[in-house]
C-alpha cells in the first residue's frame, strides 16, 4: 500500500466484499460485453478496466480505460471512477468528461437511481458500457436528434475514436499511451488486429464520401477537430505495421 494510504483503515466487511466482487467478475467475466477488469495487486482499493467500443457505434474498436478507486467503507459508498482515454480536448461522451470525471447516477455523480450496497464492480462496468451507444449525444439532458451538433458530434467521435482511442492507445511510442494500463496491452493489440479489415473499410468509405480535409466545430463542449481520413488511413497502416513488428 502506498504511503498516502497508510492511515486508511479498511474494515473486514470491505475486504470481504471486495474479494467477493473480484471473484465474481473473474468467475463470470464480462468479456462478451467487451469489458475487461484487473484488480491492483498492491492496492486493494484500486482497480482498472478496459471497455472496448461496441460494434455499430462511433466507438467501435476503441479502447476506453477507467481507473477505479474504492472507498474504505465499500460497498456502503460507491467507488470513484476516472475516465482515462482523453486528449485533444475531446469529450468522448456527455457522461465522460475530458478531465476524467464520470457522471452517472449509479456513482452518485448524477441524478437518478443512486448507489446501493447491492451494486457491484460488474454492475458499474455494465452501466458504463451502455454509455458507448450509437447516439451518445442523447445522453445529454434536453438534446434531441434535431440538435445542431447531433450529427457533427457523431462524426467527430467516430474519427477521434480511430485516431485517439485506437491508434494512439495501441502505439506504445505515443505520448498518449497509458502505462498504468499496460496489463491490458495484449487485449488491445489482439482487438486492433482482429478489427483491422472492418476499420480500414470504414476509413476507405469515408474517403470516398469526402476526400478532402474538413474542419468541424461543435457549439456543445467547444470541440474543434480537423477531419482528414486520408491521413488517418496512412496512420492506420503505419501503426499496424509497427505493432505487428513489435
Amino acid at each position: 500500500m502506498s504511503s498516502d494510504k497508510k492511515n486508511i483503515v479498511i474494515t473486514k466487511e470491505t475486504i470481504r466484499r471486495l474479494l467477493k466482487d473480484v471473484k465474481d467478475i473473474i468467475t463470470n467475466p464480462l468479456t462478451d460485453n467487451g469489458i475487461y477488469y484487473i484488480h491492483d495487486e498492491d492496492d486493494m482499493l484500486k482497480g482498472y478496466a478496459l471497455i472496448m467500443g461496441p460494434q455499430e457505434t462511433p466507438y467501435f474498436g476503441g479502447n476506453y480505460f477507467f481507473e477505479i478507486t474504492y472507498p474504505s467503507d465499500y460497498p456502503h459508498s460507491p467507488p470513484k471512477v476516472n475516465f482515462c482515454t482523453n486528449g485533444d480536448g475531446i469529450r468522448f461522451n456527455p457522461n465522460l468528461y475530458s478531465n476524467g470525471k464520470v457522471c452517472i447516477s449509479l456513482l452518485n455523480t448524477w441524478r437518478g437511481e443512486q448507489w446501493t450496497s447491492c451494486q457491484s464492480i460488474s454492475t458499474v462496468l455494465l452501466n458504463l458500457c451502455t454509455l458507448l451507444n450509437n447516439e451518445p449525444l442523447l445522453n445529454e439532458p434536453g438534446v434531441t436528434k434535431s440538435h445542431n451538433d447531433f450529427e457533427k458530434y457523431n462524426r467527430i467521435i467516430e474519427y477521434k475514436n480511430i485516431d485517439l482511442a485506437i491508434l494512439k492507445m495501441v502505439n506504445k511510442n505515443s505520448s498518449y499511451y497509458l502505462e498504468k494500463f499496460t496489463a491490458f496491452y495484449p487485449i488491445v493489440k489482439e482487438n486492433f488486429s482482429k478489427n483491422r479489415e472492418e476499420i480500414i473499410k470504414f476509413i476507405e468509405r469515408k474517403i470516398e464520401e469526402n476526400p478532402g480535409v474538413e474542419k468541424m466545430n461543435t457549439g456543445m463542449y467547444g470541440m474543434t477537430v480537423t477531419i482528414n481520413y486520408k491521413k488517418l488511413y496512412d496512420d492506420f497502416l503505419e501503426t499496424y505495421k509497427n505493432v505487428k513488428i513489435n
